[in-house]
C-alpha cells in the first residue's frame, strides 16, 4: 500500500463505523445531561471527556500499564480520531531509499479551524550477522503520536518527517544498530511534540525487559545461558540453551504540550504509543521464527513473519531499496539478518522514514 493514499484507503469502513459510535455516543451524553436539568453544555464537556477517554481505554482500569506489558496488541490502541476532516497532507521520504528525512511548513488555509498532527518516529536499523549462528532481529518501531487543536487560516507549522540512518550495516566484524531519528511539528499551541526514532542496541532492547544484563539474551532456564549480544550491541552469537519465546516489547516515547489554550477540550489531548521491538522466538539449534511489530495507521500491513532453520539470510536483500517493496512504512524497522556456518558476508538494513500527517476542517 502506497503511504501516500493512507487517509483514504486506510481502513475506511471501520472509520465510518467509528464515527457513528462516536455521535451516538455524544449524542446519549447530552441527552443524559438536559434529562439531568444540569448546564447542558457544561455537561456535554465533562461527559464528552468521559466518552473520549472510554474510547482510549476501553475496559481497562491500568490502561498504561497494560500498553507497556502489551505493546503490540492493536485492540488497545484506541486514541481519538475525531471526524469530518475536509483535506490532508503528508509529509515523508515516498521514493527511492524510504528512509530519509522530509520536511516542510505548512500555512492553516482559509476557513480551517481545527487540525489533527500524527507523527511517526522513523524505523531503527538492523545490523547484520557476523558470526556463525548470530543473528540479528528486525529493527525497532518509531513511535506514533497524535493531537487535535484549533488553528487559525494563515498560521504556520513546521513539519518534519524523522530520518532513518542513512546506510546499512556492512563490515566483517558487525557494527552498532543505529537508532532512527525523531518526527515533530512545530508551530502555535504546540510545545516539544515529537515521536521518538526506533531504537538500536540489543543492549537497549534486553534492558527494555527489564532486570536483564544487557550481555546476554538469559536463556529460559539459566540466566548464564542463552545468546551472547555482541559488537556493541550489533548481533548475538548464539552459544548456549535456549531462550524461548520473547514478545513484543515497548521502545521508543513520543513527548510533547498543548500551550496557551484558554478553554481546552478534551480533543486537546495527546495521544501515542511507544515504539515496538519485534516478537521472536529460539531453540537450541538456533532455529526459530520472528514477526515485525505492528505500526499505527497499517497495522495489517507491516506483519511480516521470517522462520529461520540451517540457512542464511541478508537484510539488506529485504530491504525497501532493493525493490521488492519489504516494509515500506512510515516508522518499519530494518530488516534483520541470520547467520549459519560462518557466513559473514550478509549485510544489514536501514530503519525506514519518519512520517508527519496533517488534516484539518
Amino acid at each position: 500500500m502506497d503511504v501516500l493514499v493512507y487517509s483514504a484507503l486506510n481502513e475506511q469502513a471501520a472509520l465510518k463505523k467509528e464515527i457513528h459510535e462516536k455521535q451516538q455516543c455524544l449524542f446519549d451524553f447530552k441527552q443524559n445531561a438536559t434529562s439531568s436539568g444540569g448546564d447542558t453544555a457544561e455537561a456535554l464537556d465533562v461527559n464528552a471527556e468521559i466518552c473520549a477517554k472510554a474510547w482510549f481505554d476501553e475496559n481497562s482500569t491500568n490502561f498504561e500499564k497494560k500498553m507497556w506489558a502489551c505493546p503490540g496488541e492493536t485492540t488497545l490502541w484506541k486514541p481519538y480520531e475525531g471526524f469530518g476532516w475536509t483535506d490532508g497532507l503528508m509529509v515523508c521520504d515516498g521514493q527511492g531509499y524510504y528512509r530519509c528525512g522530509t520536511s516542510c511548513t505548512w500555512s492553516v488555509p482559509a476557513g480551517a479551524t481545527k487540525a489533527r498532527f500524527q507523527i511517526w518516529g522513523s524505523g531503527g536499523g538492523a545490523n547484520k550477522a557476523p558470526c556463525c549462528c548470530g543473528h540479528t532481529p528486525f529493527g525497532s518501531t518509531g513511535a506514533w503520536a497524535s493531537v487535535i487543536i484549533p488553528v487559525q487560516a494563515g498560521w504556520s507549522y513546521e513539519l518534519c518527517g524523522g530520518c532513518a540512518y542513512c546506510c546499512y550495516a556492512y563490515t566483517t566484524s558487525g557494527s552498532q544498530r543505529w537508532s532512527g531519528c525523531p518526527s515533530y511539528v512545530q508551530g502555535c499551541h504546540i510545545c516539544g511534540f515529537c515521536a521518538d526514532g526506533g531504537q538500536g542496541s540489543l543492549g537497549t532492547w534486553n534492558a527494555m525487559r527489564g532486570n536483564y544484563c544487557t550481555c546476554r539474551i538469559a536463556a529460559l532456564t539459566n540466566d548464564n545461558q542463552g545468546a551472547r549480544i555482541c559488537n556493541y550491541g550489533g548481533d548475538w552469537c548464539f552459544t548456549g540453551e535456549s531462550f524461548n519465546c520473547i514478545p513484543y516489547i515497548a521502545g521508543a516515547g513520543y513527548h510533547g504540550s498543548i500551550c496557551e489554550l484558554e478553554c481546552p477540550t478534551f480533543e486537546n489531548t495527546i495521544y501515542g504509543l511507544r515504539g515496538i521491538w519485534p516478537m521472536q522466538c529460539w531453540d537450541t539449534n538456533h532455529y526459530g521464527w520472528e514477526q515485525h511489530a505492528p505500526i499505527k495507521g497499517f497495522e495489517s500491513d507491516v506483519i511480516c513473519c521470517s522462520t529461520f532453520s540451517s540457512g542464511t539470510c541478508c537484510g539488506y536483500n529485504c530491504g525497501a531499496w532493493t525493490g521488492n517493496g519489504c516494509l515500506r512504512y512510515p516508522g518499519a524497522g530494518g530488516w534483520g539478518s541470520h547467520a549459519m556456518g560462518g557466513s559473514n558476508g550478509l549485510c544489514g538494513d536501514s530503519g525506514k522514514f519518519g512520517m508527519v500527517c496533517v488534516q484539518w476542517k
